[in-house]
């Protein structure tokens, strides 16, 4: 497990609903899951898992802080009861979000647990890497720097056991099965995935992860 996301019961405003609905449109907030920044635990780090009006599964992914890192990638403000002011920003550009989500792929990481108890929506695990020394303990994935951020996808380099590589991390915003993931579209080996909540047997494609030559 990757560690444990701190859990608040008090009032946020605008709520996660509502800046959802005005970042992707109409949505209907089912849970989400959680990664922890592992190594300042100052960044939190989670991803909606919403249906659209269609019935499709899509995934939102924001990152919380306490003061903003970039207007360009900034989706929201709000102000949490506890915490007071806090940046929400799109998760593919914050690259403390970013590396994260590369750790908990190639260490073969889960998710956070929550210190309330409450499961994640999506029980998701990464594939792992043979080919990543060290980076089972996280110790090997170093700070991240962001070349090209989209909504579903980001091109950048991380610093891997010393060496700077290039990379590319997408998360998909609509959920399918891992054998249905577009045509002509292969999934990397180096993912996040999980068991379909609603069909036993099948799992998603949460993220993907490529190294760039």
């Amino acid at each position: 497990m990757s560690g444990t996301a701190k859990m608040y019961d008090t009032t946020l405003v605008p709520t996660k609903q509502e800046i959802a609905s005005a970042w992707v449109g109409p949505v209907e907030i089912l849970g989400s899951y959680r990664l922890v920044d592992t190594v300042d635990g100052e960044v939190g780090i989670e991803v909606l898992i919403a249906k659209e009006r269609e019935g499709r599964f899509i995934q939102i992914p924001f990152s919380y802080r306490s003061a903003e890192i970039s207007p360009e990638h900034t989706i929201s403000t709000l102000e949490h009861g506890v915490l007071g002011k806090r940046w929400v920003t799109n998760a593919l550009g914050d690259p403390v979000a970013v590396r994260e989500f590369i750790r908990t792929i190639l260490s073969g990481d889960d998710g956070a647990s929550r210190d309330d108890g409450v499961a994640g929506y999506l029980a998701v695990r990464g594939t792992g890497s043979e080919g990543a020394s060290g980076a089972a303990s996280g110790s090997a994935v170093g700070e991240v720097e962001l070349i090209n951020v989209g909504r579903q996808r980001v091109v950048g380099a991380v610093e891997i056991a010393g060496e700077k590589k290039f990379l590319k991390l997408r998360i998909p915003q609509v959920l399918q099965s891992l054998r249905h993931t577009g045509p002509g579209h292969s999934a990397t080996s180096l993912r996040l995935v999980a068991p379909h909540p609603e069909k036993p047997g099948k799992e998603l494609l949460v993220a993907e992860f490529n190294w760039v030559e």
